[in-house]
């Protein structure tokens, strides 16, 4: 089963509104992937249990569909893991054997929300994937609504935490790498001593929404506090970081906001593990990167030096 392509760092996604599963299955399943696309629900596949791992930190799905018979799958390991995650994605098992309450009460104890008999139960199944992927959408919208920061609608400060603490754990545990862009706008003071604080608000809002367009469902854009925002890549090595943050700069410059014109952004890049293993020294790093651009004489990116060794004059 070939999974879907994912998208770049700092590209524009599609439809960030649709509902994602992942299916875990040896073979394709045309059919339930054709039926839950018509209903908005995009469906990314693997063909065994160990890819699944490594696949949900890339896609974050609201819901794992597994096939009971896939090669490498366990079970048990697999709902203890999406049950620990700060998400508590939820896991429902398909398979041959004819559903029965004995079955479906041993998956339930494996910790799976229920089991289908495929294909007899295969229009059950589209219509329990439904109800819990719209759930879950559901409590991620009531979540995010407590985590956005009221002037940009961007992740704030603690929600912003919780994420870079999550995307360097997986690294941790699944040697997926992340980076972390922090961004500072070009002498907003002077644009707010000079039009007012209502037009710097204007200016903030628009870098947010830029931020907001580029980013992918599994990134996490945040306005940390005054003209300071954070741009977490998951699933993204440094090189990739580097090239999608000059991207962004060269976006965020090349846009003219109404009676200011162009507003620049400096920028510090680091990457986990190749300038930090931990969440307090990925913050450090890009947060030091960040100066360095700004004492460079700003409108710039520049890149945290390997995790051995120390900007210079920080």
């Amino acid at each position: 089963m070939t999974p879907r392509p994912e998208k770049d760092p700092i590209t524009k996604p599609s439809e960030r509104a649709r509902g994602r599963v992942l299916l875990i299955a040896g073979d394709k399943q045309p059919q339930f992937i054709d039926a839950l696309s018509l209903r908005g629900i995009d469906v990314f596949g693997v063909s065994n249990g160990a890819a699944a791992m490594v696949s949900m930190t890339r896609t974050r799905p609201h819901l794992v569909v597994a096939h009971a018979a896939t090669r490498g799958l366990r079970i048990k390991e697999l709902s203890k893991m999406l049950a620990q995650s700060e998400d508590g994605i939820p896991l429902i098992l398909a398979g041959s054997e004819p559903s029965s309450v004995p079955l479906r009460l041993g998956a339930i104890v494996e910790g799976a929300f229920d089991y289908f008999t495929l294909p007899a139960e295969l229009d059950l199944l589209i219509e329990r994937t439904q109800q819990l992927v719209l759930l879950r959408q559901k409590i991620d919208q009531l979540r995010a609504d407590a985590d956005l920061d009221s002037l940009t609608g961007l992740a704030n400060r603690r929600r912003f935490r919780v994420a870079l603490a999550r995307e360097v754990e997986r690294w941790r545990r699944y040697r997926v790498p992340c980076a972390l862009l922090m961004l500072d706008i070009d002498h907003l003071k002077a644009v707010n001593d000079k039009f007012g604080h209502p037009v710097g608000d204007m200016v903030i809002r628009q870098i947010a929404q830029t931020l907001r367009e580029v980013s992918r469902d599994n990134d996490t854009a945040a306005r940390l506090g005054g003209e300071e925002f954070a741009m977490l890549l998951a699933g993204v090595d440094l090189q990739r970081a580097v090239s999608a943050a000059e991207r962004l700069r060269s976006v965020l410059g090349g846009k003219r906001v109404e009676g200011v014109g162009a507003v620049t952004v400096s920028i510090g890049v680091a990457g986990c593990p190749e300038n930090a293993t931990t969440e307090r020294m990925l913050y450090s790093a890009s947060d030091g990167a960040l100066y360095v651009s700004k004492n460079a004489g700003r409108d710039r990116v520049s890149v945290a030096p390997p995790l051995q060794e120390k900007l210079p004059g920080v």
